[in-house]
């Protein structure tokens, strides 16, 4: 009987050694876990975020480009809508349409429509931006091969469609400097040109830009 009792307390001391290191094994996964897991998923929001960055940049420039390519066709109506008052209104449509989405109609000022001659490719002739047009050059000029342009959006000139400051704010926001969490933000843009075509038939004078 005594053989015993020593026996069991053995048996129930070891039990206690054993039950302790696995309580203390569980406490190391734990721990091991949340420090895995705080960098695991740092990786995945900034993987998740360049990747969202890239596909705005992306989106932006073909929607810069769009607008280009609507631009030089001088159409007279976009979706039903005349465009006869205002070219560089349906060029802001085309744009915030090809955005899907990430453009709102509250956004449009970030569209900018500027119009340039042969003469002076760095300086817009013409600027419009929010359905409102500013000459910014002298009208009209001669260029150098004798053709004389009386309008900014003539064709032969260039129209230049920009997308400017438009603002993303990251997922994560994890300041570079510190680890510190902050509400950082990037702003990105875009930009496309073409030389504007020819007019539709039995039109001489280009629509209000």
């Amino acid at each position: 009987m005594i053989r015993f009792s020593r026996y069991s307390f053995r048996v129930e001391k070891l039990y206690s050694k054993i039950a302790g290191r696995r309580s203390r094994q569980r406490g190391n996964v734990m721990i091991e876990s949340v420090l895995t897991f705080i960098p695991t998923l740092a990786m995945f929001l900034g993987i998740v975020d360049v990747s969202l960055v890239i596909f705005l940049q992306s989106t932006l420039t073909n929607a810069t480009l769009e607008g280009v390519r609507w631009a030089i066709t001088y159409q007279s109506t976009y979706n039903g809508t005349s465009c006869a008052s205002s070219q560089a209104a349906c060029v802001a449509q085309v744009v915030e349409n090809n955005c899907y989405g990430f453009l709102s109609s509250t956004q449009t000022n970030l569209v900018t429509v500027n119009y340039y001659t042969a003469n002076n490719l760095g300086t817009p002739v013409e600027t419009c931006n929010g359905g409102t047009c500013t000459q910014t050059g002298t009208l009209p000029q001669t260029l150098s091969n004798g053709t004389v342009v009386s309008y900014a959006n003539q064709p032969g000139n260039v129209v230049q469609v920009v997308v400017a400051g438009y603002p993303w704010n990251w997922l994560f926001p994890v300041s570079a400097s510190g680890y510190h969490l902050t509400a950082s933000s990037i702003n990105l843009g875009a930009t496309s040109m073409d030389v504007l075509g020819g007019l539709a038939v039995g039109t001489t004078v280009p629509p209000n830009p």
